[in-house]
C-alpha cells in the first residue's frame, strides 16, 4: 500500500484499525524522504535510526495494548524545521555555525507531537537562521520546486513545503517570521497556516516580546491542520503569548457551507504590490467560485490596512543581526555572506528611535487590522505575486510581473503584515498558472483559526490539489 499522500489522520486509523504496520509505513517514509532528497534537497537531516526505532516500539505497543490505551496518532510520520530544536536529533538553523549542533531538548510544540505518538522523521531546510524567502545556506545547497526544479521552493521553510507536496511526510512542522510557512506553500501547492501568535507556544523564538514569527503548519489535508493544531496549541509558561487555551478546531460538517454568509474584503495590492496578471487572474476566479458558495466579497480600492512593509523587514534584519552577533566569534567566522554583513556596525547601523518609532506604527497598523476585521471574517489577497524566481542563488533572483524583472521584495513582503500584528493567516492552494500552483491568502482575527480552516474546506470543493501531485522529477543538483 501506498501511504505517501495519505493524510496523517488517515495514517492513524489504519494503524489503529491494524490495517497498516508501523514499520511497513516508516520504512516507506525514509525510502520516499531519501528519494526526493536526492531529487529537490528538503531535509538537513533523516533520522533513519531514530525513526525505525521509534516505528518498532509502535509495533509492539500496538500488539501488547488495547486500541483504546494507545497514543492518537501513533506512527504518524512528520517532519520539523531545521530551526526548533529536537533532542538527539541534529538542529542547524541552515548554518555551518551549527553544522554539528545536537539539541539536549525539545521545543514544546513537538514534543507534544511525540506524546501523541507520531514520530520525527527528518528535520528541514531552511535558509540561514531564516535570512531569506528562499531556502538556500552555505550549508545545505538549494531547495528546488517541486513542480520545476529549477525554480526555488520558497522559503524560509521550504524544506517543509517539499516535504507536503511530495508525500515525504503528511505533518510539516515550519515556523513563520514574515511568511515562511505560506511562501513555499503557495508555491509548492499544499497548505501553510501561520497561527496566531502565542496559540501555538514558541518558546525557543529569543524575542518573547518583539515576537513576530510563529511556529506554522505546511500540509495536503486540512484535517491535518485541523488535528496538528489541537495537538500542538495551549498555554506554556516559557512563551507569554502562549499564556492563553484558543478553542479546538474542528472540520466543517458540509464544506459546500462553509463560508456561507461570511464576508471577505479583498485586497488585490496590499502594500501597492502589483500582482502579476494571468497569476492574480486564478485567484480572481477562486474568489468567484466563493461567492458561489455563499462567501461575500468586497473589493478594496487601494489598500485600507497602509501597510509599510518596510517596518517588517527592518524589523527582521535587527533581529538577525541582533543573534548572529551573539555567536561566539569561531561560529561568526563560518556564516554565508548575508549574516557576515550584518557583523559590522560600519556596514549595517541601526537608529533605536527610529526603532521605536517602528513600533509605533506597528500598534497603529494593528488597530487598523482590527477595525476592518470588526466589519469582514477575512481579509483576502493573492499568496503571492508571481512565480517563484530560480532556485540557483547565484542566479538572478528577481520575479517576472507582467513581463517585467521585478525585485523579490514585492514578491512577498506583504505577507508579513500579520507577522507585525499576530492575526492568524492561511496560503490556500486555488488553482494553477501556466502548471505552477498559486495561492490564495487570507488573513482571519485573533485566534479565528477555524473560520481559516473552513474558507479552506471550501475552496477544496472546487479545486482538488490533494489529488494532483508534482511530477516524477529526474535527480537534480541541488548544489550551490
Amino acid at each position: 500500500m501506498d501511504f505517501s499522500h495519505l493524510s496523517g489522520s488517515a495514517i492513524a486509523r489504519l494503524i489503529k484499525d491494524r490495517d497498516a504496520s508501523p514499520t511497513e509505513l516508516m520504512t516507506q517514509a525514509l525510502l520516499r524522504a531519501q528519494e526526493v532528497q536526492e531529487r529537490l534537497n528538503p531535509l538537513v537531516t533523516i533520522a533513519h535510526e531514530h525513526a525505525m526505532a521509534q516505528a518498532q516500539q509502535a509495533e509492539t505497543a500496538l500488539k501488547n495494548s488495547a486500541q483504546d490505551t494507545l497514543p492518537p496518532f501513533l506512527g504518524v510520520p512528520f517532519t520539523v524545521k531545521d530551526l526548533l530544536d529536537t533532542s538527539g536529533v541534529r538542529t542547524t538553523y541552515g548554518s555551518k555555525a551549527l553544522e554539528h549542533n545536537i539539541p539536549t531538548q525539545t521545543v514544546v510544540a513537538v514534543a507534544r507531537l511525540i506524546a501523541a505518538g507520531a514520530i520525527l522523521i527528518g528535520k528541514t531546510t531552511t535558509s540561514e537562521f531564516a535570512s531569506k524567502v528562499t531556502t538556500d545556506s552555505p550549508l545545505t545547497g538549494a531547495t528546488l520546486n517541486p513542480w520545476a526544479p529549477t525554480l526555488s521552493a520558497g522559503g524560509s521553510s521550504g524544506g517543509a513545503g517539499v516535504c507536503a507536496a511530495t508525500g515525504v511526510a503528511p505533518w510539516n512542522i515550519s515556523t513563520d517570521g514574515g511568511g515562511s510557512s505560506r511562501i513555499p506553500a503557495a508555491v509548492c501547492g499544499v497548505l501553510g497556516l501561520k497561527v496566531t501568535i502565542g496559540a501555538i507556544p514558541h518558546e525557543s523564538w529569543p524575542f518573547h516580546f518583539g515576537n513576530n514569527s510563529s511556529v506554522s503548519l505546511n500540509c495536503q489535508h486540512t484535517e491535518d491542520l485541523v488535528e496538528l493544531f489541537n495537538l500542538m496549541s495551549g498555554s506554556h509558561h516559557l512563551d507569554p503569548w502562549s499564556r492563553r487555551n484558543p478553542a479546538s478546531l474542528s472540520m466543517p460538517t458540509h464544506s459546500e457551507q462553509a463560508v456561507t454568509g461570511k464576508r471577505g474584503l479583498y485586497i488585490p495590492a496590499i502594500a501597492g504590490t502589483q500582482c502579476d496578471v494571468s497569476y492574480k487572474a486564478v485567484v480572481d476566479d477562486a474568489l468567484k467560485k466563493l461567492e458561489t458558495l455563499g462567501l461575500n466579497i468586497d473589493v478594496a480600492t487601494g489598500d485600507p490596512t497602509e501597510f509599510n512593509p518596510g517596518i517588517a523587514t527592518q524589523m527582521m534584519i535587527c533581529n538577525l543581526a541582533a543573534r548572529v552577533r551573539q555567536l561566539p566569534t569561531e561560529s561568526q567566522n563560518v556564516l554565508g555572506p548575508v549574516l557576515q554583513s550584518l557583523l559590522d556596525d560600519d556596514k549595517f547601523k541601526s537608529d533605536g528611535v527610529q526603532v521605536q518609532a517602528d513600533a509605533i506604527s506597528r500598534s497603529q497598523l494593528y488597530d487598523r487590522l482590527e477595525k476592518l476585521l470588526g466589519n469582514y471574517d477575512f481579509i483576502l489577497s493573492p499568496t503571492l505575486t508571481a512565480p517563484p524566481p530560480l532556485a540557483d542563488p547565484a542566479k538572478d533572483q528577481s520575479v517576472l510581473i507582467n513581463g517585467i524583472g521585478t525585485s523579490i521584495e514585492k514578491w512577498w513582503t506583504h505577507l508579513s503584515v500579520v507577522n507585525l500584528t499576530g492575526h492568524p493567516a492561511i496560503s490556500i492552494p486555488c488553482g494553477t498558472d501556466n502548471n505552477l500552483p498559486v495561492g490564495l491568502h487570507a488573513i482571519a482575527g485573533w485566534d479565528r483559526e477555524q473560520d481559516l480552516v473552513s474558507l479552506a474546506s471550501a475552496v477544496s470543493t472546487f479545486n482538488h490539489w490533494t489529488e494532483h501531485h508534482p511530477p516524477d522529477l529526474p535527480v537534480a543538483d541541488a548544489s550551490n
